[in-house]
């Protein structure tokens, strides 16, 4: 009688599905070519959290967009010694805040994107939602995968996360371990350079250094290109963002300047900061600031 032996091939297929499975969570997208998105849901239109939320058919898509892409640093509570340090106030947004600012975004019909949308939108001239925000963080603080990240889940919002790679894993930020397990919800990552430097006092060899060194890092790790810079401090050049552009990054994001509008200089991308003594009526100021300056184009034509 002939005997078959299954042993081995059965144990050879069970480690190629459990190595897929492990690829899978961890290098789930490959390396994006300019203008591409990973597929993600978006929020419009909901009233509660939903798992696949999709794109409504009455969202209206506009050429002249205006688009505030929201800064935030820290979402924490405050220690009684950080309260006192007129900085860690101004960095801070408390966990409370901070959903009541993303479900009011949720509860008023905004869809939220990717900071890497509205870059591609600028870049190849495409359309975005006439109602549309985007929300970062910068520097890659602990909290915001502890504090912040559940409340994103919650309602199904995106966010983009500009990490300083030199930090990642040091005492208070971002491990390896939780920016890949954020990546699929999703959250999108961009580089806030190595050490934090201000990009216009560095010589251009340090400056060329913290530039391509974090996007390689970056990409190193999670299998995906890194196609976006926040300069450090909001402090840029014309020498900062020309090497930008010679590393091969596509966009840069400064702060300040008001809503994302077509025209936009794709490496003098403006945010709207949110700090921690923002009231709930300063958020949606700065929300609607972009309608508001989309009337006011209108108005003008």
């Amino acid at each position: 009688m002939r005997h078959h032996h299954t042993g081995p091939i059965f144990a050879a297929v069970l480690a190629l599905f459990v190595s897929a499975s492990v690829a899978s969570k961890y290098y789930r997208d490959p390396i994006h070519t300019p203008g591409q998105m990973q597929t993600r849901p978006k929020v419009v239109h909901l009233s509660v959290p939903a798992n696949k939320a999709q794109v409504a058919p009455c969202v209206k898509l506009v050429d002249a967009f205006a688009v505030p892409v929201l800064m935030y640093h820290r979402i924490a509570d405050l220690t009684p010694a950080e309260a006192r340090n007129p900085l860690m106030r101004d960095l801070t947004v408390s966990p409370a805040h901070f959903e009541k600012q993303v479900k009011y975004l949720v509860d008023n019909g905004f869809t939220c994107l990717l900071a890497s949308e509205v870059e591609d939108a600028v870049r190849n001239g495409k359309q975005l939602p006439e109602k549309a925000v985007a929300i970062t963080m910068d520097d890659g603080y602990r909290d915001n995968f502890d504090c912040a990240f559940p409340i994103l889940t919650r309602y199904n919002v995106p966010a983009t996360i500009f990490i300083v790679t030199g930090t990642v894993g040091a005492t208070g930020h971002l491990s390896w371990d939780n920016i890949h397990e954020m990546r699929p919800h999703p959250v999108g990552y961009g580089s806030h350079t190595v050490t934090h430097a201000d990009l216009t006092s560095l010589s251009a060899d340090k400056l060329d250094y913290e530039l391509r060194e974090s996007k390689r890092v970056i990409e190193s790790r999670l299998f995906e290109r890194i196609t976006a810079v926040a300069y450090p401090s909001g402090q840029y050049n014309r020498a900062v963002t020309q090497k930008a552009e010679e590393i091969g990054y596509l966009a840069g994001w400064k702060k300040g300047g008001g809503p994302v509008q077509p025209r936009t200089d794709p490496f003098l991308l403006p945010r709207v900061r949110v700090n921690g003594y923002a009231t709930l009526d300063d958020f949606k100021r700065k929300v609607w600031s972009g309608v508001e300056t989309r009337k006011m184009s209108s108005d003008l034509d």
